[in-house]
């Protein structure tokens, strides 16, 4: 009993494996970019909504996304004690009243809306890794 096979689509294939691999990394940064736009829109609609009291607008102009960077990025307030948003950590993480005496428990704000945003976020990812790929 003898194959006969045929190796016509092998290099075909190849070459679609190896632009795929090389569009992942654009691709990848480019799903970063659309879920932390998104996170960071969900945030800055969020900031006033669950414990905090709009006074100067502030918080909400102060959340940025930073550009990935080894395929990670961030999205909150820049730091530094003179920043607008400086306060919004405190608020996430609680803080010590050195007036009061007395620790002031945490209002997550955005671990709330990072965990109920989770499932939008993935969906941006699929959408450029569809599109990217030509999958529609």
């Amino acid at each position: 009993m003898e194959f006969d096979l045929e190796i016509d689509g092998l290099d075909e294939l190849i070459e679609e494996v190896e632009r795929i691999e090389r569009m992942t990394d654009e691709l990848k940064n480019e799903a970063l970019i659309a879920g932390g736009d998104l996170l960071r829109d969900k945030y800055q609609e969020g900031v006033y909504s669950l414990y905090l009291t709009r006074r100067t607008g502030e918080a909400q102009a102060s959340i940025t996304r930073t550009d990935p960077t080894d395929f990670e990025l961030f999205v909150g307030t820049k730091g530094g004690a003179k920043r607008p948003g400086f306060y919004l950590y405190m608020h996430e993480f609680g803080y010590y009243n050195v007036r009061a005496k007395r620790f002031i428990a945490p209002k997550p704000t955005f671990s709330t809306i990072y965990e109920n945003s989770k499932n939008q976020i993935l969906d941006e990812y699929i959408k450029v890794f569809r599109r990217g790929l030509g999958m529609r």
